[in-house]
């Protein structure tokens, strides 16, 4: 199984990841509070975090408590307010879903769907939490074994979706002294398995806003994508796991000691070319596999004695490539780059015309 999930992942994991900078060579960092409880202090924390160089936002809307009378969160009032946030600062959106019937909610207002810990072996959410169009990150399981972990995985790729990002988050273990045990090791074991960009989650598995610093330098050390920190206005007075969020002036300090405030100008041009590089190649891989599917085609139509161009099928390719942009890109630049791409098709088919 996990040799299969390997082959594919590392194939596709250039996917978009909603904008995170996945493989852009710099960490990804998701930060902000563990619960949104009201606009004033996510959309705080959006901007704090922001302003310290983090790549996204994180916050929970549903919240999975051990105890019923546990702050449980806002619902979907806490998911319009992270997407307020988002307009606000334009960071991406990171939240959990924790049953199938969110999925589609959950998937409206989020960017990336967060899998808990608690749900990773929920068969039935992860059969169909791919099917949401959007990134998933799967966070490991208390106990999960790497294999059993990768093999949730494997439910979300199976749905079509390549979008998929591992967390470690600690394990269960007879240790009492951190909430958690960081299993750096596994991480390592799970990235190299898979392929999949791997993230750490410092916040859960210390359990203690002292040891993140700590953590997250051994994370990224150990070649880890990125870090998933919570960050609180005021963690004291936090609805819920106030003892591991940090101040805005603790995360920041965490950034700068991580070598991750904000680049210039200058760097930040430079990722966004090295990614544009990165997509380039992909989509060049793209298009000599479609290249091949037209020959396939071109011999049919020689063999048959049907004509390369049609007209008809050409149109209605446009016009439903038109509506899947979405205005993203206007219409006559759909048609002039697939218009260039068809007619290198047309030019390969009539080579077997005879």
């Amino acid at each position: 199984m996990v040799e299969g999930l390997t082959a594919r992942a590392k194939r596709e994991v250039t996917g978009r990841f909603a904008g995170l900078g996945l493989g852009s060579g710099r960490p990804v960092i998701i930060a902000g509070p563990c619960s949104v409880e009201s606009e004033e202090q996510i959309v705080a924390a959006a901007r704090a975090v922001k302003a310290a160089g983090a790549t996204a936002l994180r916050g929970g809307a549903f919240k999975p408590r051990t105890s019923p009378r546990s702050f449980q969160g806002l619902g979907e009032e806490g998911l319009r307010l992270l997407a307020v946030a988002r307009a606000e600062t334009g960071l991406p959106v990171v939240t959990e879903v924790m049953d199938t019937a969110q999925i589609d909610l959950v998937a409206e207002y989020a960017d990336v769907l967060q899998v808990g810990s608690r749900n990773m072996q929920n068969f039935a959410l992860l059969k169909q939490v791919g099917r949401a169009g959007k990134p998933v990150m799967l966070k490991r399981g208390l106990s999960a074994t790497v294999e059993e972990w990768l093999s949730a995985a494997e439910y979300i790729l199976d749905s079509g979706n390549d979008q998929v990002i591992l967390c470690e988050r600690g394990i269960r273990t007879f240790e009492t002294a951190t909430r958690n045990t960081l299993d750096l090791s596994s991480a390592i074991v799970a990235r190299q398995r898979s392929g999949l960009p791997v993230i750490i989650d410092p916040s859960h598995a210390a359990g203690r806003r002292d040891l993140i610093p700590a953590l997250s330098r051994a994370a990224l050390a150990a070649g880890m994508d990125g870090l998933m920190i919570e960050v609180h206005p005021d963690p004291d007075h936090a609805l819920s796991d106030a003892q591991q969020q940090l101040t805005f002036a603790e995360f920041r300090r965490v950034m700068a000691d991580l070598e991750l405030l904000p680049a210039t100008a200058l760097e930040s041009m430079e990722a966004c070319r090295a990614e544009i590089d990165r997509l380039d190649r992909r989509i060049l891989q793209l298009l000599l596999r479609r290249m091949e599917a037209v020959r396939q085609v071109g011999r049919i139509k020689a063999a048959a004695g049907l004509p390369v161009l049609q007209e008809d099928r050409e149109h209605a390719l446009l016009d439903r490539l038109v509506g899947l942009a979405g205005g993203e890109l206007a219409r006559g630049d759909v048609e002039a780059i697939w218009g260039a791409i068809l007619a290198a098709s047309r030019r390969e088919q009539e080579s077997f015309q005879g």
